[in-house]
């Protein structure tokens, strides 16, 4: 049953039954009608990683610059509000072009009303816009259009983007004080290294005086791993490094191996890699099955969004299995360290049932839980370990300056006083 607001057209706009408009260059056709094969079509074409030009050649689709996740899921928050109080959809896409306070998300409702207003379905306006809008996304708006059910389902995917926010933001949340606590006591031993050391060296030669080896071996030590050389020379090879990374990370053979290796780095591989890709897995599987999408659907949807690509190609195996008419458990279990045992138990349990959408949105919870607590284990023990390393640089650099320093001083009070 549709929700108040669901209305496969757009809020009463008349639209023509087969019309063929120039968009920047290509042919969109507007139809008074959906079906779901036609959206998946429309989802395979639709890469999220690739630059589609709509305005003659320019970086982002219709002039506009990126939009964060966080505004995108506050404007469909507010575009639901409006069509659940019977405000038509045309009418509610003006109201947003104009409500929000920065330029760049009153550009983009601009852009999608404008779109719609000239014809267009709904999903085609967000299609010309992939940087902010998934195949996901896409192919979900387009089947409820077709079945009427457009705020249902919008709700569905405020709920899956605020749940991959709010798991993002603890991964980052966890890891910016150790990666603060890190860059500080680079800075710190830079300056001691520089300032300190040096000073340290000029009073020791003034005095004349032997000083102790592990004086001597920290002070070589320092001199040499602070030279201008070596510093250049590291900074060249993290750079390289870096560069080289960056260029495997865009070949998918080497980016589907360097996410494996990921998976299997002990502790961290298992702990927080695999767990946020079984989270990402199961949260779109149970979304896009409880939408109304057939499996071989929802399979090439999800391996065409899921980051970590060693999963999805573990995928493609179990939507080859799917098309011959066999279960999912041989090829996920064939896929070794890739999925947890337990959860392809729980998924073949779900497939026998009839109740997979459920069964994944379970698993979706439990690692997502589980998958917080880690990363806030993992940040709290990691300031502790920083502050002890910390505490024993300090320690070493006193005991190996301070100390024969303050013995030099009091052998010449000593010597000066008798």
């Amino acid at each position: 049953m549709a929700m108040k607001g669901d209305k496969p057209a757009a809020g009463g706009i008349k639209r023509v039954s087969r019309s063929t408009k120039r968009t920047g260059g290509r042919k969109v056709t507007a139809k008074s009608t959906f079906d779901l094969d036609d959206a998946v079509g429309a989802a395979e074409e639709s890469k999220p990683l690739s630059f589609r030009s709509f305005t003659g050649g320019s970086l982002f689709p219709s002039g506009i610059g990126p939009v964060s996740d966080h505004d995108i899921t506050d404007i469909l928050r507010q575009l639901i509000m409006l069509l659940d109080a019977g405000t038509p959809l045309l009418k509610s896409l003006n109201i947003l072009s104009q409500r929000s306070e920065k330029g760049r998300v009153r550009a983009l409702v601009s852009d999608i009303c404008s779109f719609v207003e000239n014809g267009n379905a709904l999903w085609q306006a967000f299609e010309r816009h992939p940087r902010q809008f998934d195949p996901v996304f896409i192919s979900l708006v387009k089947a409820s259009e077709a079945s009427g059910t457009l705020t249902t389902v919008l709700k569905r995917l405020i709920v899956y983007r605020e749940r991959r926010e709010m798991m993002v933001r603890r991964m980052r949340g966890a890891m910016i004080y150790p990666i603060i606590l890190v860059v500080v006591c680079f800075l710190v031993l830079f300056l001691i290294a520089k300032v300190v050391v040096p000073q340290f060296q000029e009073i020791f030669a003034k005095l004349e005086t032997q000083i102790p080896w592990y004086t001597q071996t920290l002070i070589n030590t320092v001199n040499v791993l602070s030279s201008w050389q070596v510093l250049g020379t590291a900074l060249v090879i993290i750079i390289a490094l870096g560069v080289v990374y960056f260029l495997l990370m865009r070949m998918p053979l080497w980016r589907i191996r360097l996410d494996r290796w990921r998976m299997r780095i002990p502790k961290f591989g298992k702990s927080i890699v695999r767990k946020r890709a079984v989270v990402e897995f199961t949260q779109s599987l149970s979304l896009l099955l409880r939408s109304g999408l057939g499996m071989m659907t929802t399979l090439d949807l999800v391996r065409n969004v899921i980051h970590n690509k060693a999963m999805a190609h573990a995928l493609q195996a179990v939507r080859d299995a799917v098309e011959r008419g066999e279960g999912i458990e041989q090829p996920m279990r064939a896929a070794r360290g890739i999925f947890p045992p337990v959860v392809v138990d729980m998924l073949v349990t779900g497939e026998e049932s009839g109740q997979l959408d459920s069964i994944a949105e379970h698993v979706a919870l439990t690692y997502e839980e589980e998958l917080g607590i880690t990363i806030s284990t993992l940040g709290e023990l990691l300031q502790p370990v920083l502050t002890i390393i910390i505490g024993l640089v300090v320690m070493v650099l006193f005991l190996a300056l301070f100390v024969p320093m303050i013995t030099m001083l009091n052998d010449l009070g000593n010597s000066v006083g008798g």
